[in-house]
């Protein structure tokens, strides 16, 4: 199955733009959520109101939008380990609609759901060094690639150090992984804009 890169460019701005609405949207409905101090998995928390639709739309929905996008991003790239390693880390953002249980923080399910988001997160990390020592690709999306690895690691290095909090070392990681996926969709979209101009030059030289 062939999808253009404009296709691609705009599941990926879907994921983006979900997710921020999901986040105000249900972070305001929430008269006990905190944008700043709060756990963002405590929206879809066990006894949390509007807890089951934070999930469905908030941890479902926009995982099923990433892991297609980075499915067909690889194949846009020709990489067949990109799109098995992204498209996984869509899946595990998926599985983190498992709630959390604020009460008993060991329980299988919050368990479960911080399994789910570290396995995630590794397939997508494995994912950028993918990208960052591909040969064949333009250097924009190598250094992209790299530079976004290298923040991450920052983040939870510096989470481990003390540096700041948990919770807004979840802030900074969702920062990192939709900005990325935000500029990645841009340039696809803007390639494919490149392309009806200029039909012979090939988009990843």
């Amino acid at each position: 199955m062939n999808i253009s890169e404009k296709s691609v460019g705009l599941l990926g701005l879907m994921s983006v733009v979900a997710i921020i609405l999901v986040l105000l949207i249900f972070g305001l409905l929430n008269a006990d959520f905190n944008f700043w101090e709060d756990y963002i998995s405590m929206l879809g928390a066990k006894g949390e109101p509007n807890a089951f639709l934070f999930n469905l739309f908030g941890f479902v929905g926009v995982g099923f939008l990433l892991s297609i996008f980075g499915f067909f991003y690889g194949r846009l790239l020709n990489d067949r380990l990109l799109s098995i390693l992204l498209s996984l880390f869509g899946l595990g953002f998926a599985f983190t609609a498992l709630p959390v249980d604020l009460v008993v923080s060991d329980s299988p399910l919050s368990k479960a759901h911080i399994v789910a988001i570290t396995l995630g997160l590794a397939f997508w990390f494995f994912g950028l060094s993918r990208l960052g020592y591909n040969s064949k690709l333009n250097k924009s999306i190598k250094k992209r690639a790299n530079f976004t690895a290298v923040l991450l690691a920052a983040a939870m290095i510096g989470s481990a150090m003390g540096l700041w909090s948990m919770p807004v070392t979840h802030r900074i990681v969702f920062g990192i992984v939709f900005g990325w996926t935000a500029i990645t969709s841009i340039e696809l979209i803007r390639n494919s804009n490149r392309a009806l101009e200029h039909p012979h030059q090939p988009p990843y030289s």
